[in-house]
């Protein structure tokens, strides 16, 4: 064969090879539209399900007014928690009254669709009852939740969790979600007692179209930085509190007499309780070491102190609301730190050194009912003994023994515990 011929052949070959690259070529484009094809239609149907997702979530806030409150603290008025879910549904029924009758100065209709949220830290809000010592409103606090939620179909009471942001991340994507939809004739927000929102309202203060659609439910203390904004403030006085929970535990047996720390109210003289041995602690000084009180199963139990009157609850939230007083001082009558970071004066003595000390006991005690230290100022127990209503999330959750009678006084014979 002549080489011209080779040649020929050998192109020929080239050329069947490149044919057939070509053709495997286009079959894998055919395969991949093909593939391409198929997304594009699954993207299609779940585009098509959004859309009609979202046409029924409009039509279910037609004509809606959306009402956004952040209640970290407990906004509703004790009463009506304390009647559990008859109260709830009474303060429902009152909310939608007194919304209705808002509204109606805007475009005098009372058709409107009325759909309120209530977002809170609902374990939050029970501890920090148990710790004021509001326990009735703490064991009504989830009857009047449900009562409040089911008395209206469009009323929700909902526990956003622990964290303050997670209530106000609800109510800021809530507040995005309405402020667009032009089904939504008004909002009515419960958050001018916090600065944090000011940011979110700033945006739309100088659109009047906007910021007419938008009011404020007057807080019990309003934040500084709402005064330079436009919007209307609503008050629904029958139904919240006109004023802020305590921020601290009372002391002695009867916490709700407890005065409010910045006006407390005349003084009404109070007998000093004695302790079971009938000896009057007020005149003792310091406080400890003491004596180490057991109950029958010989677990410690705080020495009864006594009740300090109103008037010297009242002297000593003064003095600590200025001075952090040192316990080592005043309750063991001397402090060996050089550098010690807390008051030493005044010096308490009486009933003010008594309330001082059961301040101290708000803090339990690492070593518990083992605990035999006679310098300990501590907690032995939980200061609400049985009728405490959160034992399973309570500070003192360890410490909830049945029998806290003082029995016997410890003795140095006996297995000492931790101090």
């Amino acid at each position: 064969m002549t080489d011209s011929a080779m040649s020929a052949l050998d192109r020929l070959e080239a050329f069947k090879q490149s044919d057939e690259e070509r053709s495997n070529f286009m079959k894998e484009l055919v395969d991949k539209n093909t593939t391409l094809l198929d997304d594009l239609k699954i993207a299609k149907g779940d585009l098509s399900h959004e859309i009609t997702s979202r046409r029924m979530l409009q039509d279910r806030v037609q004509d809606a007014e959306a009402k956004l409150k952040d209640t970290q603290d407990s906004a509703f008025d004790d009463n009506l928690i304390r009647r559990g879910p008859v109260g709830g549904s009474e303060a429902a029924h009152r909310l939608l009254d007194n919304i209705k009758h808002y509204v109606q100065h805007y475009d005098g209709s009372t058709t409107w669709k009325i759909l309120v949220r209530v977002y809170t830290n609902l374990e939050g809000l029970l501890a920090k009852y148990s710790y004021i010592g509001f326990h009735e409103e703490a064991s009504s606090l989830r009857p009047f939740v449900a009562g409040f939620t089911q008395s209206q179909p469009l009323f929700d009471y909902v526990d956003a969790g622990y964290g303050k942001e997670r209530a106000d991340h609800k109510i800021k994507e809530q507040f995005d979600l309405f402020i667009d939809n032009i089904q939504c004739k008004h909002i009515l927000l419960g958050i001018a007692h916090d600065n944090g929102y000011v940011p979110t309202l700033d945006a739309f203060k100088n659109d009047p179209t906007v910021a007419s659609r938008i009011s404020l439910l007057k807080p019990i203390s309003k934040g500084r930085e709402y005064n330079g904004l436009p919007f209307d403030i609503a008050s629904f006085e029958s139904i919240f509190r006109k004023e802020d929970l305590p921020h601290d535990r009372p002391y002695g047996k009867h916490p709700r007499t407890l005065p409010p720390p910045r006006q407390p109210p005349p003084f009404t003289p109070v007998p000093m309780r004695k302790r079971a041995t009938g000896k009057d602690l007020t005149k003792r000084r310091p406080i400890y070491p003491g004596p180490v009180w057991l109950n029958k199963d010989n677990q410690r139990v705080d020495e009864d102190l006594g009740e300090p009157s109103e008037k010297s609850l009242a002297t000593l939230e003064s003095l600590v609301r200025n001075h952090k007083l040192c316990n080592d001082h005043q309750l063991r009558g001397s402090c060996n730190n050089p550098s010690c970071r807390y008051s030493h004066e005044p010096a308490l003595d009486g009933e003010e050194l008594i309330a001082f000390a059961l301040k101290a006991r708000r803090t339990p005690c690492g070593g518990g009912s083992k605990c035999r230290s006679k310098l300990c100022v501590l907690g032995h127990q939980c200061p609400y003994g049985l009728s405490c209503s959160r034992r399973a999330t309570c500070f003192f959750k360890k410490l909830h023994m049945d029998d806290q009678t003082m029995d016997h006084e410890y003795e140095e014979t006996e297995t000492n515990g931790t101090g």
